[in-house]
């Protein structure tokens, strides 16, 4: 009995000494811990930054909403579904939550987000801030490493399409975007790892692997492996707020949040007064993120445009061809796929975005549709869509009426 006590003395004090030895490495790790993996509803653990949005926040609704047909129900139950909301033309015609779940209910994000930092870079091209996508990331964002590898180096478009060749982590796994393989990062909890570095430290936890293992060509945008990291997102956003000269919360909401007519949201920081994390976390109502997709989709309004016509096509993808399409793309921190099943009414490109854990928003202009999907795990990409317009079928050509949400 004494030797097992002794036994369990020793490993208390080796564990005792080894949460000594991770906090000195690691002095973010207990506040990791504290927070854990971000939750997906809010309110949540952690520091944010209000993301304002409008004072009287609206949106255009159908008279008679459509229901979720017994197959749409089915996809949406099984994979843990909790919102599911469609717009055609521009206004609300489905709109339907999990039990516990309301209009009210903020979420998670997750990398959602991720597409909104790729819409403000073709923004900061179109005012002037950004030279175009084939700039280095260091003609703007100064204190990278400086050596011939260095992050400073790599051209603004490899950022926007993962193909930068910085690896944070090199992990890899099977993910639902129809690519062949998703760097596990995202998801990967590795407290004293480097995605826990990021997470907490931001880009300053994490300065010693922003370095590429590609020969970087300043001025070619085509070539390079897709590696999704969120490294890319970081720095990219980094770079928004220097050009800027505001904080991302900021450029988000007089750009895109609050011309949209969302309400407020709330966006995790690294930490107390810290800059935000732009590729995670911002939590909003499902029917503001709907909000946001139409104000894309349509890019902005007629009187004010958010993009130039031709950034706009680039940032929807109608400049791919139909291969690139087919085969999916990620471009602009965005997906670009193509619906093309035989007998389907519904066919032709969409773009989505896609967050960890089956957050997805879809933007189909061709079919004046746009859809939010919030969840626990990954929905079908394609069969929703289908079903979807199954659903809400001839609701298209309602009366419509105006909408306080």
């Amino acid at each position: 009995m004494s030797a097992l006590k002794g036994w369990v003395a020793r490993a208390v004090l080796a564990l005792f000494a080894a949460s000594v030895v991770a906090l000195a490495y690691a002095p973010h790790v207990q506040r990791l811990i504290r927070e854990g993996y971000p939750q997906s509803t809010w309110p949540a653990p952690g520091a944010y930054a209000q993301v304002a949005g409008a004072v009287q926040p609206s949106i255009r609704t159908a008279h008679t909403l459509a229901e979720p047909n017994a197959a749409l129900k089915l996809l949406f139950d099984d994979s843990g579904g909790r919102a599911l909301l469609a717009a055609y033309d521009g206004k609300l015609i489905l709109e339907h939550y999990a039990p516990g779940f309301s209009r009210d209910t903020m979420l998670n994000s997750y990398s959602l987000v991720k597409s909104l930092i790729g819409a403000l870079a073709l923004k900061a091209i179109a005012d002037g801030k950004f030279k175009s996508r084939d700039m280095t990331l260091g003609a703007v964002l100064d204190g990278l490493p400086n050596s011939a590898a260095s992050a400073a180096n790599i051209p603004l478009c490899r950022l926007l399409d993962m193909t930068s060749g910085i690896q944070i982590q090199a992990d890899r796994s099977k993910q639902a975007s129809g690519f062949d393989v998703k760097d596990f990062e995202t998801t990967n909890w590795n407290l004293l790892g480097p995605i826990g570095r990021l997470h907490m430290l931001g880009l300053d936890g994490v300065r010693d692997k922003l370095v590429t293992n590609l020969i970087n060509d300043e001025t070619d945008c085509e070539t390079g492996t897709y590696s999704y990291q969120n490294a890319n997102t970081a720095l990219v956003g980094a770079a928004l707020e220097r050009a800027y000269g505001q904080p991302l919360e900021q450029l988000l909401s007089d750009t895109i949040w609050m011309p949209s007519g969302a309400a407020p949201g709330q966006w995790r920081r690294y930490g107390t007064d810290a800059p935000v994390t732009p590729y995670c976390c911002l939590y909003a109502r499902p029917v503001d993120w709907l909000k946001v997709a139409i104000f894309l989709s349509s890019n902005g309004t007629a009187e004010r445009p958010f993009l130039p016509a031709d950034l706009w096509q680039q940032f929807i993808g109608n400049d791919l061809n139909a291969t690139q399409r087919t085969r999916g793309t990620y471009r602009n921190f965005a997906f670009h796929n193509t619906l093309d099943r035989t007998g389907e009414p519904l066919a032709g490109p969409f773009t989505y975005f896609m967050g960890s854990r089956g957050q997805l928003v879809y933007l189909m202009p061709t079919a004046h549709l746009t859809v939010v999907r919030f969840g626990t795990s990954f929905q079908k990409l394609h069969s929703t869509l289908y079903e979807i317009e199954r659903s809400i079928g001839g609701l298209h050509c309602v009366t419509l009426i105006d909408s306080s949400l």
